[in-house]
């Protein structure tokens, strides 16, 4: 990762701020818009991408969970083997892209686990019928395991981690209401559109889907490069370069430039002069989420955070990145809250000393605006 020297205003991390709906004023109306413009938004960490979402539509982390509720957003593997938040109209057809490679990716691991194909297909039907009996035809993993240890299928806590993944990367089953700190089981068939397929969206054409799915996140998330969306969903570079040339992303984009490596950047046209009427909004500090897309959306981070910096993010190197903070085009530190009955305890953990003092104060007021979940 290259670090990029600072530039007059505005940057490319400004221009990506803006892009992603965080400026005030240029927020989505609702939770459901936000999930559209991203398309794929981090969700490993459930707080974390309910935070990235109500960011980008007001604040309102409830309004968030009641998208989740009402099944305009779902979580899924629509690509790298990692679970996203996706609007629930376009999930089956990423699936079919990005989340049928995941699961090829893994036959080893499943072989080794002892989950052969028959056995998957019997604990698909298992599950589906468990769900069909419950009340609201949703269940906890934790739920289903039990139910299918009952009816003669125990499974050790690889197995069911394995079980899930593949069976929601697959488009059989996905993350839909929740319940409390709990993403709740559903049968896809019966929770996501029939119309979300790459049948019925693309009438099967891979290379359709490719170039949406490629323009969506250009324009969510640029500037952007190629390389970084083919980072972003793992597809393959030169599927994606042949999308591009079947519909030409000069013909609905805006060029930006190049990044350090030369690769020409895309985004939405006008962000530059949009970025001109909320210079205040763009450099004013922002507590973001674990995994939030602004830093975690590109293969090149150095227009944001500095390469040392980077590393106390995710100090383990185990992907897990903390919340950061946003002041000015750039992440300057992380944060965390700790609860203590009702109240929480907000500290800052600068990159850089000098950045603690004039900081800390400021943020603690907006720490107060954070959306939380309730």
């Amino acid at each position: 990762m290259s670090e990029q020297a600072p530039s007059a205003f505005p940057r490319i991390a400004h221009l990506r701020y803006l892009a992603q709906g965080l400026a005030p004023g240029r927020q989505d109306a609702t939770a459901f818009d936000a999930a559209r413009r991203l398309l794929c938004t981090q969700g490993q960490h459930l707080g974390g991408v309910v935070a990235a979402l109500a960011l980008r539509s007001g604040g309102d982390a409830a309004a968030v969970e009641a998208a989740f509720d009402r099944g305009e957003i779902v979580r899924g593997y629509p690509m790298r083997g990692t679970v996203f938040a996706a609007p629930a109209e376009d999930l089956q057809w990423m699936n079919a892209l990005g989340g049928a490679r995941s699961v090829r990716s893994a036959n080893r691991r499943r072989e080794q686990l002892g989950l052969s194909e028959p056995l998957l297909e019997r604990i698909e039907g298992e599950i589906l019928d468990i769900l069909a009996g419950s009340e609201r035809g949703a269940l906890s993993r934790t739920e289903i395991a039990e139910a299918l240890e009952a009816r003669g299928i125990p499974l050790e806590a690889p197995q069911r981690y394995h079980v899930f993944f593949t069976l929601i990367a697959l488009g059989r089953l996905v993350y839909g209401p929740l319940r409390g700190s709990e993403h709740l089981v559903v049968d896809a068939a019966s929770w996501l559109p029939e119309t979300s397929t790459l049948e019925a969206r693309f009438n099967g054409d891979e290379l359709a889907a490719i170039a949406e799915w490629l323009h969506r996140y250009l324009r969510g998330h640029g500037p952007a490069t190629i390389r970084d969306f083919a980072w972003w969903t793992k597809l393959p570079l030169g599927r994606i370069r042949k999308a591009a040339e079947a519909r030409p992303l000069e013909t609905e984009l805006e060029g930006y430039g190049a990044d350090p490596s030369g690769e020409a950047l895309w985004g939405a046209p006008g962000l530059r002069e949009a970025a001109a009427g909320v210079e205040e909004e763009l450099v004013a500090p922002r507590l973001l989420p674990p995994f939030d897309e602004l830093l975690l959306g590109y293969g090149e981070r150095g227009a944001i955070v500095h390469e040392d910096h980077h590393r106390r993010i995710d100090p383990a190197r185990n992907g897990v990145f903390k919340p950061v903070v946003y002041v000015d085009g750039r992440l300057i530190g992380t944060w965390s809250a700790k609860t203590s009955g009702r109240s929480r305890r907000f500290e800052f953990l600068p990159f850089e000393a000098d950045a603690a003092g004039p900081a800390a104060a400021a943020l603690e007021a907006v720490h107060a605006d954070y959306p939380h979940r309730g």
